[in-house]
C-alpha cells in the first residue's frame, strides 16, 4: 500500500522550503545586487561618454562646441531649459542647470543633453545615442559640465561600488563617479560629499542627507582652497574665518560653501551664521534630534570603538589632541592642535554608519553649531549636575535635570554610564546667564578627552562670536 503525506508533514516541508528561500533571498541581498547592476551600467556609460568626447576633442579641434562652461547638463528631461521643474540644489553665482525635452535627450547631433556632436560624417556618428542614468531622477542622474577641460558625473547606489570606485578616481566628490579631462570641473554641490542617514524613530527622525564633511569655502564652488587669501586686518593659519572676513567687510557667497574633503575649515561662524548658509544651500542647520540620530548610530558601529567591540575602549573621538580616543593632527606643530582637513585622514577622524556610509570630524577638530530643534527654539532652562555653579565641566553620565531637553537621551549616549573615559566627551555650561543659549556640539581639535560625539557647550547666544574661531556648520536636507 502506497504511503502519502500527511498534511502535518507538508506543512513542515513547506515551512522548511520558505525558510531556506528566505536564508537564501537574504544572502543574495538581490537588492543590493539590482544596485551594483545599475551601477555598472554608469560605469559603462561614463566610460563611453568620456572615450567619446575625448575623441571628438582630437578629431575636430577647430570646430568642437563643448558646450557653455558655465552651464551644468544633466540628463534629466524637462521641458525648462534651465532644469526649473526639479529641486535642485543652489548653484555657485555665475552657474546654471540645462536640460533638454525627453524627446530629444538622447540625440548625438549637439541637441541632447550633452551639447557636443558626435558626427564623423554624412550618416556616421561616434556613438550612436546618448545615454542616460538607469534611474535618471532627482537622486540619479548623469551631469556634464564643460571648459577648455570637462567632467562627467554619476552618482551611485551601491555602497560597496562607492568605495570601490567614486572615491578613488581622483576627483573631489566623494560619493560621485568622475571622469574627464579635469575632474574638479563640476560645482560641487548637494549631493555631492553628502551622506543618508537612517533615521531613528525615538527621535523622531526619518532618513535623511547631511554634509559629510565640516564645510569649507570655495571661490567658484569647486574644489575649496587652502590658499584662500585672508584680509590683511585678520588672518588664520588653519581655517577660513567667516567672522573674521565679515568684521574686515568682506561679503562671502553662501553658495560657494561645501561639503568636501579638500581645503581649510569654515569656522568661526555664529549660530545665525550657520543657520542662512544651510537655508542658502537648500538645507537647514542640524537639529539635536538628527545630531542624536547619527550619535546613537554611530556608538553601535564596532569598528567605531578602538577595542572593536561596542563598549569597550575608546569611541572614536577624532582630532582632539589625545591619542587613547583620538589623535593630534599635527605633531610637530607648537600646541599640537591644528585643524585637520584633506583626504587619506587618520582612520579617528571618521565613524561609519549602520549603513555603510562614513562621516567627518563630527567629534573633534571645530565645534558645530546645532540648533535645539527645526523652529531654532533657544534654551532657557539648561541641563543641572546637581549643585555646582559658574562654568562647569561635569560628564555626561552625572546630569541630573536634562533642562529644556526634557529628556536626558536627548543629551546622553545609549549607556548613560559612559562618559569621557569612553571617549563620549562632556557637557560645558556657565550657570551665570541660562536664557537664550545656543547649542555647539562634538568638541575641538584641542579638548583632548572632553572631546566627543556627545561633547556639549551650551554657553553662547545666537549672534555669539565663536571666540577663537574653532565652531562650524554641518547642514541637513
Amino acid at each position: 500500500m502506497k504511503k502519502s503525506f500527511t498534511l502535518v508533514e507538508l506543512m513542515i516541508v513547506i515551512a522548511i522550503l520558505a525558510i531556506l528561500a528566505a536564508i537564501v533571498i537574504f544572502a543574495l541581498n538581490p537588492s543590493e545586487i539590482f544596485k551594483k547592476n545599475r551601477d555598472s551600467v554608469r560605469m559603462t556609460d561614463l566610460n563611453t561618454l568620456n572615450k567619446a568626447i575625448v575623441f571628438m576633442s582630437s578629431w575636430n579641434t577647430s570646430e568642437i562646441n563643448l558646450g557653455t562652461s558655465t552651464y551644468i547638463y544633466l540628463s534629466l528631461p524637462d521641458s525648462s531649459p534651465t532644469c526649473s521643474s526639479y529641486a535642485l540644489a543652489t548653484l555657485p553665482t555665475g552657474y546654471q542647470y540645462s536640460c533638454v525635452t525627453s524627446t530629444i535627450i538622447n540625440n548625438v547631433d549637439g541637441t541632447g543633453w550633452v551639447p557636443v556632436s558626435f558626427a564623423l560624417d554624412a550618416g556616421n556618428n561616434y556613438i550612436s545615442k546618448l545615454p542616460v542614468d538607469p534611474v535618471n531622477n532627482i537622486n540619479y542622474y548623469y551631469s556634464y559640465n564643460p571648459g577648455g577641460s570637462f567632467e562627467i558625473n554619476a552618482f551611485l547606489e551601491s555602497r560597496a561600488f562607492v568605495n570601490d570606485f567614486a572615491m578613488d578616481d581622483g576627483g573631489d566628490s566623494m560619493n560621485a563617479l568622475e571622469q574627464g579631462t579635469d575632474l574638479f570641473d563640476m560645482p560641487t554641490v548637494f549631493p555631492h560629499n553628502w551622506i543618508k542617514i537612517p533615521g531613528n524613530s525615538f527621535y523622531g527622525t526619518s532618513d535623511f542627507w547631511v554634509m559629510q564633511y565640516e564645510t569649507k569655502y570655495s571661490i567658484d564652488g569647486r574644489k575649496a582652497s587652502n590658499s584662500i587669501s585672508m584680509p590683511a586686518c585678520r588672518a588664520s593659519e588653519d581655517m577660513v574665518a567667516w567672522d573674521w572676513a565679515k568684521s574686515c567687510g568682506i561679503t562671502w557667497n553662501t553658495s560657494n560653501i561645501i561639503s568636501s574633503p579638500y581645503g581649510d575649515v569654515l569656522a568661526g561662524t555664529t549660530h545665525n551664521d550657520s543657520k542662512a548658509i544651510c537655508t542658502a544651500l537648500g538645507g537647514h542647520l542640524i537639529t539635536n534630534s538628527e545630531w542624536m540620530t547619527i550619535a546613537r548610530n554611530i556608538e553601535q558601529q564596532p569598528s567605531n570603538w578602538t577595542s572593536g567591540e561596542v563598549g569597550l575602549g575608546y569611541l572614536f573621538n577624532g582630532n582632539s589632541s589625545d591619542t587613547n580616543r583620538g589623535y593630534i593632527a599635527f605633531p610637530n606643530s607648537p600646541a599640537g592642535n591644528d585643524v585637520d582637513s584633506g583626504i587619506n585622514r587618520n582612520i579617528r577622524a571618521s565613524h561609519i554608519l549602520s549603513n555603510g556610509n562614513r562621516i567627518y570630524d563630527l567629534a573633534g577638530n571645530s565645534f558645530e553649531n546645532v540648533q535645539f530643534d527645526i523652529n531654532d527654539t533657544l534654551l532657557a532652562n539648561l541641563p543641572n549636575d546637581g549643585g555646582a555653579t559658574g562654568w562647569r565641566y561635569p560628564e555626561l553620565s552625572a546630569l541630573i535635570n536634562p533642562g529644556d531637553f526634557l529628556s536626558l537621551d536627548q543629551i546622553q549616549p545609549s549607556n548613560p554610564d559612559w562618559d569621557s573615559g569612553q571617549g563620549i566627551g562632556t557637557i560645558n555650561t556657565n550657570t551665570a546667564v541660562q536664557s537664550n543659549k545656543v547649542i555647539t556640539r562634538g568638541g575641538e581639535c584641542f579638548d583632548m578627552s572632553d572631546a566627543g560625539v556627545y561633547s556639549m557647550r551650551l554657553y553662547r547666544g545666537p549672534t555669539s562670536d565663536a571666540g577663537n574661531g574653532a565652531v562650524t556648520t554641518r547642514c541637513v536636507r
